[in-house]
């Protein structure tokens, strides 16, 4: 929880700067083009320039994992496995936009945690940029490798497994807003086979939550 409350303050911390940033540049791009504050929106989406596009992110991740009864088949002990973790979380995107209004995206990312587990994440991620930019709903595929520890054992194990995400981003300013995203996957099974045998091949059930702050960049 201590740990929690330190992430959520990083991130409170890391909006402040970037709307005081943005603010700043809002202000002075109106005084140069010599428009009246109040004849302009604040809070506008970034435009697109081109047809590229890139994203980064940074925020909490919270992973939920379960496997039920795991034997060793070496010791015999038997556990019921779950675990909740805290994370940080960062991610970029890179990729192509285009089509009716500059509406479809399609892109690949890399993302990963660090805290109370680790992970790393690439795949293929597509959006729909609605409402010229104020949402973006996106879905994406991917693989994942993760690190993994059973009570009671000393060693970290490496898993792998098919995961897939939905989310949405919520625009505040120029291409800065909110993300939400869910993932879920396949059952990940340890990466080594020899412990993955003495674990029975068991697969551990794995679901995320991810809040980002996120920046889009049109004009790349």
């Amino acid at each position: 929880m201590e740990m929690m409350k330190k992430i959520l303050l990083c991130l409170g911390l890391f909006a402040f700067v970037v709307a005081q940033d943005a603010q700043a540049l809002s202000d002075a791009n109106d005084q140069g083009q010599g428009v009246k504050t109040g004849e302009k929106k604040r809070f506008y989406p970034a435009e697109v320039q081109g047809h590229s596009y890139g994203v980064f992110s940074v925020g909490y991740a919270y992973q939920y994992q379960s496997a039920g009864q795991i034997t060793n088949t070496h010791t015999g002990n038997t556990i019921r496995y779950k675990g909740s973790f805290n994370n940080v979380y960062f991610s970029i995107e890179r990729g192509w936009i285009g089509g009716k209004n500059n509406m479809f995206m399609l892109g690949g990312y890399l993302d990963g945690v660090a805290g109370q587990t680790f992970f790393i994440s690439v795949g293929v991620k597509g959006g729909l940029r609605l409402l010229n930019g104020w949402v973006i709903p996106h879905f994406a595929v991917g693989y994942q490798l993760e690190h993994l520890q059973f009570p009671k054992d000393i060693r970290r194990y490496n898993m792998q497994g098919a995961v897939f995400s939905i989310g949405t981003f919520v625009n505040v300013t120029k291409g800065f807003g909110i993300d939400f995203t869910l993932r879920a996957g396949t059952p990940f099974h340890m990466l080594n086979r020899n412990h993955a045998k003495t674990y029975g091949n068991k697969g551990i059930n794995n679901v995320g939550i991810m809040l980002s702050f996120t920046f889009y960049d049109f004009s790349i």
